[in-house]
């Protein structure tokens, strides 16, 4: 039977909690008292773990005070995340169990931190079910949709919980409305650098009209998740110019302070490795694939500042807490705005003797999602497609009420500027910022190639269609010519819509350094075309 929750008059322990934590769980207790399932948004180093636990221990003296059996459920997906959450409840004096592979398990005990693959695993499970987990607390909770979560749904329905995250969003703006009620939104990150929670900060970038952007704009091949294919990352920009680019950038704005650089895969780190070592930089490098026993030591190195940098894959977005970062340098092109704000919060803890942080962006990702500080539209994300507007999502996905996404844009045809540049300086309340930073569509163009519902059209750059989405594929714009196919035959449009070539040939590829390879049937030989649609070979 259901326990009827009164947290109107709950006993609130708020010892060593900051006043907007404070506030947030108010918040939440108050939603709790109408419905079971509350999101809460804090961005990344603002303390999501140290309310929780929190909320847990307010939660344990509830229970205890009225003699109730219920339990309380904390679970993550990873390691260290696990390995976090029990030590902010060691720290406030609640005792627990934890359920993660092979670690002794106490499941007598009335708090449980629980990986939530162990969990679910049916000799774990068999013994668990019948406990009453009256709260569910799911950290990281921009995971919470996977098929494994939302069996907590089914076997726990009436229990309270409590997703906690600071980027609920989604690559497909699904949203996460199936699963919570409601969502508590903490302050902004630019309200917390201005009061002082979180560092002060220089964000360093490429420029939009940079060749690496360039080659970043270009790619339109993703993997199933919507982000770009690691493989193909790995074609275009693990290279010796290119890491070389890396190195320089740091050695101008970073050198001698310690950071993480995020890698594209295990090959592309370790040839980074390669370089800064070169130069008698004191690096390493971790993965998923880094044995436990050596990623604790190569972490515990750099904590006590025998290692300068680590270079990694996909380890340090979630669960790495480690303050005294001086730099993050991000070498890895995502369209996941999630991944993005994790890797960059990691640099914005603040600590004793550090004065701001450095945020090097040698891939652009600025150019899509604006800085830390871009305001962020978190309820419409929450919402997902239902809350869809003309204004889109704000996450540089440059989607729109009308359903469509911009493919590719209109290519830059002036030489590229190569040179990193600060586009923020976030210092307090003395924030040097222009109203780009905001901005997550710059790159749109006059004539950018949307796909809507498997077919290409073109939109400006306000995302308004000027050729709608009706034919079977589109290459770039390109100094006025859109190569369009059409009934399985490729033709060619001005940019107004303007049929020039009729939809005939077997083949009419993309322009690329004024050419565009034209094959008239399956069995002809290909030649090329110029600007003037003449044949050249």
């Amino acid at each position: 039977m259901a326990v009827s929750w009164v947290f109107s008059n709950i006993d609130i322990d708020n010892k060593g909690l900051r006043e907007y934590q404070i506030e947030t769980k108010v918040e939440i207790y108050k939603l709790w008292e109408t419905s079971n399932n509350v999101m809460l948004q804090m961005p990344t180093g603002t303390g999501k773990t140290i309310v929780f636990t929190s909320i847990v221990k307010d939660v344990s003296r509830l229970c205890e005070s009225h003699k109730l059996n219920s339990r309380i459920l904390i679970i993550a997906h990873r390691k260290e995340l696990i390995q976090q959450a029990s030590d902010k409840l060691t720290k406030r004096g609640i005792l627990h169990g934890i359920i993660q592979g092979s670690t002794p398990q106490n499941l007598d005990r009335r708090v449980q931190v629980a990986s939530i693959q162990t969990f679910m695993a049916y000799r774990t499970f068999e013994k668990v079910k019948d406990l009453p987990f009256d709260f569910i607390i799911i950290d990281e909770a921009h995971h919470s949709m996977a098929a494994s979560y939302q069996k907590l749904w089914n076997y726990y329905p009436d229990s309270k919980k409590l997703g906690v995250t600071a980027t609920p969003w989604r690559m497909s703006h699904s949203g996460f409305t199936t699963l919570f009620e409601h969502l508590v939104i903490s302050h902004s990150i630019e309200w917390f650098v201005n009061n002082g929670y979180l560092s002060n900060y220089d964000y360093i970038s490429i420029g939009k009209k940079s060749d690496v952007q360039k080659v970043i704009n270009s790619i339109d091949k993703f993997g199933a998740d919507g982000d770009y294919l690691e493989d193909m990352l790995a074609t275009l920009f693990d290279r010796d110019e290119i890491r070389a680019k890396l190195y320089a950038n740091y050695k101008k704005f970073a050198y001698g302070k310690k950071g993480i650089i995020y890698a594209i895969n295990r090959e592309h780190a370790r040839h980074i490795l390669e370089t800064y070592s070169s130069y008698g930089i004191a690096a390493r490098l971790i993965d998923g694939k880094t044995p436990a026993e050596e990623r604790d030591s190569v972490i515990n190195a750099f904590k006590k500042g025998e290692i300068e940098i680590i270079i990694n894959v996909n380890i340090f977005s979630e669960g790495f807490d480690c303050p005294d970062i001086d730099f993050v340098q991000l070498a890895r092109p995502t369209r996941s705005l999630a991944m993005y704000l994790q890797q960059v919060g990691r640099a914005l803890r603040i600590s004793e003797g550090k004065s701001k942080a450095l945020i090097l962006d040698n891939v652009g990702l600025y150019n899509r999602f604006g800085t830390p500080m871009a305001r962020r539209q978190w309820k419409r994300h929450f919402k997902g497609k239902e809350d869809a507007t003309e204004t889109g999502f704000n996450d540089g996905t440059s989607r729109n009420g009308s359903g469509f996404e911009i493919v590719y844009e209109e290519p830059s045809y002036e030489e590229g500027d190569e040179e990193m540049s600060v586009v923020e300086h976030a210092e307090g309340k003395r924030q040097i910022r222009s109203e780009e930073a905001n901005d997550t569509d710059r790159h749109l163009s006059d004539f950018n190639i949307i796909k809507r519902d498997g077919f290409y059209g073109v939109c400006n750059r306000y995302k308004r269609i000027i050729i709608p989405p009706i034919y079977e594929d589109m290459h770039p714009y390109y100094k006025g010519l859109i190569p369009f196919k059409q009934n399985g035959r490729w033709g060619i449009m001005y940019g107004n819509g303007r049929v020039v070539v009729q939809p005939k040939y077997y083949l009419i590829g993309a322009f690329k350094d004024g050419l565009s390879e034209v094959q008239n049937k399956e069995d002809s030989k290909p030649y090329h075309i110029n600007e003037r649609m003449r044949r050249v070979d």
